[in-house]
Parts: C-alpha cells; structure tokens; sequence
C-alpha cells in the first residue's frame, strides 16, 4: 500500500493526529484482521522510503497503470509518472515525513482489495497536510500494488472544534490575594467560535476587563485580544504542552508603555487552576515575575449554552 501527494504543502492542519486518524485507531476488529496486518506492513515499508526520499522505492508500490486522482483533481496515469511526481515532490520537501492511518480493509475477491483511511505529509517546518485515500489493490506475483488511487481534502476543523479543550473554563471564576481580588466570567459567543471572558479587578485601582478568544486558521493557533477599563490593550498567542497552557502576551499599557509576559495556566481539575506570570518586561528591562495563584470556581455556567 502506498500514498501519493501532488503539492504535499497545500494545505495546513492544525493538529497532525485528524479526527479521522483518531478513529482509524478505534477500530481493533480491524486492526486483528489478517488483511489489516499485511497492509500495515507495506505501509511501515513504505513510510521508511518515504522517509528516506526514495522515489523510484515509493514508485514501486504502484502498478505500472496506476491512475492517481490527487485531490485537486489532477490525474496522473503509470508507475513512471508516479516517481517523477515523488522526485519532484522531495526536491521541494525535503525531509518530509508521512503518517497513514486505515480506517478499512475491504477484500474483494483473494486478488483485489480496497483500502480507505487518513494520510498525512508532515514537512520539516512541522505543519501538516491530511487527505482521505481510497485505493485499488490487485496482487501480482504474491505482491500487493496500488492499481488506482483516489485522494480527497479533510475539511479544517471548525474554530469551535479548535477552542473546545477551554470548554472547562466556562463558567464563573475567583482569585484573592492580600491586595486585590480578580473576578471572572468566561462564555461563549458567535456561535461557539469564540470564548469571551470579563473580569474585574478589584481592589486600590479598580478595572474592567474583556478578552476575546479565537482560532486564528492563518497562524493555525489560539490567540486573544484583551482590552481594559484605563485604556490598555493587548494580544497573545496559547499553546499547550506538559500539562499547561502557555499564553505568550504583549501588551499595551494606557501610558504608552510597553509590556510583554509568559503567562502559564495549569488546570487542577474542573473547578480549579493555577495561573502564573513569568520572564515579564517593561519597555525592554526585565520584570520580577508573579507568583503562582489559584483559581477557583464560583460558578457553572449549564453546558446547554455550548455545543461541546
């Protein structure tokens, strides 16, 4: 079994394991079938020369009347086109690794089988491309080769999709400390797409607060835009990794000045989190960072006013 990609950068994901891949890993009646197996084998050989940028290799798993539909709709026909298609390809990729993920193994008669699942081309700059095959196999000489191929695109996840692992900050939040209080409501708006969050600070100087949190598709990540009572203003980008969400912020203060942080959230359970602020600046010159706080819930907003 083999994958074919015509422009293997067309298109980004957000996340390299798809949907669709993860339910591909849902299937162990499948994945126990003898037919799952021997295909499961061709693929590891195949990724390995992928890997390795070995077109003439990847070429040999076609047929040599192989008809390629890459999903754009471009048709290539034979084994030899194939393997121009892979040179070309690793001439502008190099380095560029590929993960296939069956979802079935359908058996025709003992010579013909047809194989569907999620393939996805990761370059060495990280971001990914994933497409849906269904391919023709026929055996030949005890050998399975591909006789047709037929790639469609994976629709991009919805931005609600996207911010559904903030799902559990819905709801009412509380922090105190000896000098002020932070009060918190997070909600979700147009359509689910965005999470809203207000706060106020209250305390020796009090403010007001709103933060607007989105999937940005063209930088493929979390970011969020804040605003407050006095003037300022800000923008962050989140990422998450090691059990924290990391929120890289910069800021504009309603002096002039400017500020940037690296503000992590770390989520206890569903009714608590921890928040801290670290490597903080001020016009360039270093901050002394802010110790870690808890965060706890007030109160549940009902789930029926999110889609998740």
């Amino acid at each position: 079994m083999a994958m074919a990609f015509s422009v293997v950068t067309a298109s980004k994901a957000a996340d390299n394991s798809s949907p669709d891949a993860q339910k591909a890993e849902q299937q162990p009646a499948i994945q126990s079938s003898p037919q799952y197996q021997e295909a499961e084998e061709q693929f590891r050989k195949y990724q390995e020369a992928f890997g390795r940028g070995d077109a003439k290799a990847l070429a040999s798993f076609y047929a040599e009347d192989v008809d390629y539909v890459d999903q754009d709709g471009v048709e290539i026909k034979g084994r030899g086109e194939m393997e121009k298609l892979f040179m070309d390809n690793f001439k502008a990729n190099p380095g560029a690794k590929i993960a296939i993920a069956i979802e079935e193994v359908k058996q025709l008669t003992p010579d013909v089988q047809v194989n569907r699942g999620v393939a996805t081309v990761t370059p060495t700059d990280g971001t990914a491309e994933a497409t849906r095959y269904e391919a023709v196999l026929v055996k030949k000489a005890d050998r399975w080769q591909i006789s047709q191929l037929i790639q469609t695109a994976v629709p991009a996840p919805s931005a609600s999709s996207q911010l559904e692992s903030l799902n559990w900050l819905i709801g009412n939040w509380e922090n105190k400390d000896a000098d002020q209080t932070v009060e918190s409501k997070v909600e979700w708006a147009g359509d689910n797409n965005y999470l809203v969050r207000t706060f106020k600070v209250k305390g020796e100087a009090e403010t007001d607060g709103w933060e607007v949190v989105a999937w940005d598709p063209d930088r493929q990540q979390i970011r969020s835009w804040i605003f407050d009572s006095n003037g300022g203003f800000g923008e962050s980008s989140w990422s998450y990794g090691h059990g924290h969400w990391l929120i890289r912020a910069s800021n504009v203060l309603p002096d002039g000045s400017r500020s940037t942080a690296e503000n992590v959230l770390t989520k206890i359970d569903d009714d608590q989190f921890t928040w801290e602020s670290q490597n903080r600046t001020l016009d360039g010159e270093s901050q002394p960072p802010v110790s870690k706080v808890v965060v706890h819930r007030t109160l549940s907003i009902p789930q029926s006013t999110s889609s998740h």
